[in-house]
C-alpha cells in the first residue's frame, strides 16, 4: 500500500478528475474536518480512508486514483432533473438530538436559503421591526422576501457556504416557476452520500470496549498512534490513569515534565478521552495538566469568553497553574472577558423612565489611555452607549472571580495570599 500525503493525494484528485461533470470542491482532502468522526474523507458517495503513521495523516494512492476516476467517468444528463422539496423551517428547539450533525443535504440548503432571508428581513430594520415572517415561503417559492440570484449572489464564493459531499450543488441546481430541480444522477448520488456518512457515523459511535452506542458528535473519540477510536468514559477510565495534580508547580520545560507521557492520562477537563499534550500557562510557565486534543484547542483558540462559559471547571483547571493561584489571578488574555461578563451582569440603561430588564450586548473595542472600552446595546430599545473599565478595576475583578471560584469548589478553601504589588502588566 502507498502512502501519500493529503496534499499530494489533492494533486492526483484533481489531476485525474479534472472536467468532471461534477463540480467537485476539493479542499477537505487536505483539511479532514471529519477525522475526529470516523477517520474518512467523504467526496460524493465514495469514503477515503485517512491513515495515521508517525504523527501525519496519510491516504492510500490507490483510493484516490480509484475515486478521481470514478468522478472523471461520472455521466450527468442536465436535461433529466427531478425537484428539490426543501424540509420547512425548524427552531433549534424542535430538533431531536439525534438530528444534529446528521447528512440531509436538503436540510443543509434549507438552511442556507432560510438563514439568508432572515438576514435580508433584518438588515434595514430595527430589533422592534423584526418577525417570523421571513420563516414563511413567499410568493417567489423562497423564505421571506428572498430572490433567486439574491440567495445564489450571497453563497457564491465562499467555500463553506456552498459545499456538500465536497461538491457544489448550487452550480448545478436551476430555478423555475417557484420550484428547484437538480439534475437526477446528481441528486441520487448526494442521497447515496447521506447513507455513506450515516454508516460511517454508526460505526464509529461503538465503543471498542464494551460495545455501547456513544453521541453522535464523537466526544467517545480519543486519538491514538493509529488514528480516532472510540471509548466510552468507563472505559477510558479503565484504560488511561486520573491525572492526581502530581504534577502540579512543576514547569512546563522541566525534565520532569520531557519524561512523562501526557497520553498516558485521560483528559483532566473533559475526563472522558485520552490526553495528547501537556496544557500549561503561558503567562507563567508552570503546567496545568493532561489535555486532549479537542479540549487544549479550545482553552488555546477559541475566545477567553466562551472557553469560561463552555467548559465546566475551566476556572478551576486555569488555577492549576500555581503562579495564577497564588497571584489570585487568571492569564492576561482573560482578564477582557471577565469585564465583560462584569457588564452583562450589572449594567443596565433607563426607558421611558425604568430600568430596563433586558441583557446588555457587549463588545469589547479596546485598550486606550489605561483603560478597556467596551460598546454596550441595548437590541430591545436600540440603544447605544460605551463604558470604560480602568485596568486596575480590571484586575480587581479578575481576582474576586477566582475568589468566587475557589468559595464554590470548597467548603472552607485556602486561598493563598495576593502578592503586595499587583503585576499589572499583565492587564495590558
Amino acid at each position: 500500500m502507498a502512502q501519500i500525503s493529503p496534499k499530494l493525494a489533492l494533486t492526483y484528485f484533481t489531476e485525474i478528475s479534472a472536467g468532471s461533470a461534477v463540480p467537485l470542491d476539493l479542499d477537505d482532502l487536505m483539511n479532514m474536518v471529519n477525522l475526529r468522526r470516523h477517520n474518512h474523507v467523504v467526496i460524493g458517495d465514495i469514503a477515503l480512508r485517512c491513515y495515521k503513521n508517525k504523527s501525519k495523516w496519510t491516504y492510500d494512492e490507490r483510493d484516490i486514483r480509484r475515486a478521481a476516476q470514478a468522478f472523471a467517468d461520472f455521466r450527468l444528463d442536465v436535461d433529466d432533473v427531478v425537484e428539490v422539496r426543501l424540509p420547512a423551517y425548524r427552531d433549534h428547539d424542535e430538533r431531536d438530538s439525534e438530528d444534529w450533525g446528521r447528512a440531509d443535504w436538503r436540510q443543509s440548503i434549507a438552511s442556507w436559503m432560510f438563514w439568508q432571508a432572515r438576514r435580508k428581513h433584518q438588515e434595514g430594520r430595527s430589533y422592534e421591526e423584526w418577525n417570523d415572517s421571513w420563516k414563511r415561503i413567499g410568493v417567489s417559492g423562497l423564505p421571506g422576501e428572498l430572490t433567486w440570484n439574491e440567495f445564489v449572489g450571497a453563497r457564491t464564493g465562499i467555500r463553506l457556504r456552498e459545499n456538500i459531499a465536497n461538491t457544489r450543488p448550487l452550480e448545478l441546481m436551476t430555478f423555475s416557476g417557484g420550484s428547484m430541480f437538480l439534475p437526477r444522477a446528481y441528486a441520487e448520488l448526494l442521497d447515496r452520500w447521506e447513507q455513506v456518512q450515516e454508516d460511517l457515523v454508526a460505526g464509529a459511535r461503538i465503543c471498542k470496549g464494551c460495545g455501547g452506542q456513544g453521541p453522535r458528535w464523537g466526544s467517545w473519540r480519543t486519538p491514538s498512534t493509529v488514528g480516532y477510536v472510540t471509548l466510552c468514559p468507563p472505559c477510558s477510565g479503565a484504560a488511561f490513569q486520573r491525572y492526581t495534580g502530581h504534577l502540579r508547580g512543576v514547569l512546563y520545560d522541566s525534565p520532569r515534565v520531557r519524561g512523562i507521557r501526557a497520553d498516558s492520562y485521560l483528559c483532566r477537563l473533559c475526563a472522558e478521552t485520552r490526553a495528547s499534550v501537556w496544557d500549561h500557562c503561558h503567562d507563567h510557565g508552570f503546567l496545568r495538566g493532561p489535555l486532549c486534543g479537542s479540549c487544549n484547542t479550545f482553552e488555546g483558540k477559541s475566545s477567553p469568553h466562551s472557553f469560561l462559559e463552555g467548559k465546566e471547571g475551566a476556572v478551576l483547571h486555569l488555577l492549576e497553574c500555581r503562579g495564577c493561584l497564588e497571584r489570585r489571578t487568571l492569564p492576561g488574555r482573560y482578564y477582557v472577558a471577565i469585564a465583560q461578563k462584569h457588564l452583562e451582569a450589572t449594567e443596565y440603561h433607563h426607558h421611558r423612565s425604568r430600568r430596563c430588564r433586558r441583557q446588555m450586548w457587549v463588545t469589547y473595542v479596546e485598550l486606550a489611555h489605561g483603560a478597556h472600552l467596551f460598546e454596550l446595546k441595548c437590541l430591545w430599545h436600540s440603544q447605544t452607549w460605551t463604558k470604560d473599565v480602568p485596568v486596575p478595576d480590571t484586575f480587581a475583578l479578575v481576582r474576586d472571580f477566582v475568589d468566587q471560584a475557589l468559595t464554590e469548589a470548597l467548603p472552607d478553601p485556602v486561598v493563598p495570599a495576593a502578592r503586595a504589588e499587583s503585576d499589572t502588566t499583565l492587564l495590558a
